[in-house]
């Protein structure tokens, strides 16, 4: 009879620790309403794509008229604000915003969004139609970002590339 209260108390224990955590942490994962970035891939004048390859990146005013996309997925429960960006150092702080939008359900960008973009000879740089911001006091390497910012916080994340704006 001991044997067996031994037995039931160690299962008993067991169990409970098993069950405890894993639960828990999915639970709150899958409620957490501040947007994270699944992917942020840039394909250059010359058709490098970042999902592929992770050459050198380079953007020519006069290679197919300065063209290039950038792609993006987000995880959100709730709506968020995508910003493009660009600066000489991998940081937002002091950027240049070139595009900035409002995401979510229902919306053109729901959970992520592809843009066209635009850089010219005169040093402008363009994303979606947006207007157009001039560029020409930034150095030729670049980081250009993308930006996920919570509505309902301060919250934001980027990720960034390092590109050559020949």
């Amino acid at each position: 009879m001991k044997n067996n209260y031994l037995i039931l108390v160690v299962v008993c224990f067991l169990l409970s620790a098993c069950g405890g955590g894993g639960g828990h942490s999915i639970e709150v994962h899958a409620t957490d309403p501040v947007p994270t970035i699944v992917s942020f891939d840039l394909v250059d004048s010359f058709g490098v794509d970042t999902a592929v390859s992770n050459r050198a990146l380079e953007i020519d005013p006069f290679t197919d008229g300065g063209l290039f996309d950038l792609r993006w997925r987000v995880n959100s429960l709730e709506d968020y604000e995508v910003n493009i960006r660009v600066n000489s150092r991998p940081d937002v702080n002091n950027s240049i915003l070139i595009y900035s939008d409002l995401c979510g359900a229902g919306l053109k960008c729901d959970q992520g969004d592809e843009l066209i973009c635009q850089y010219t000879a005169d040093y402008y740089l363009s994303c979606g139609g947006a207007l157009k911001r001039d560029i020409k006091g930034l150095p030729q390497d670049v980081y250009l970002m993308l930006e996920i910012c919570d509505l309902d916080s301060s919250y934001c994340v980027y990720r960034d590339y390092p590109v050559s704006m020949l």
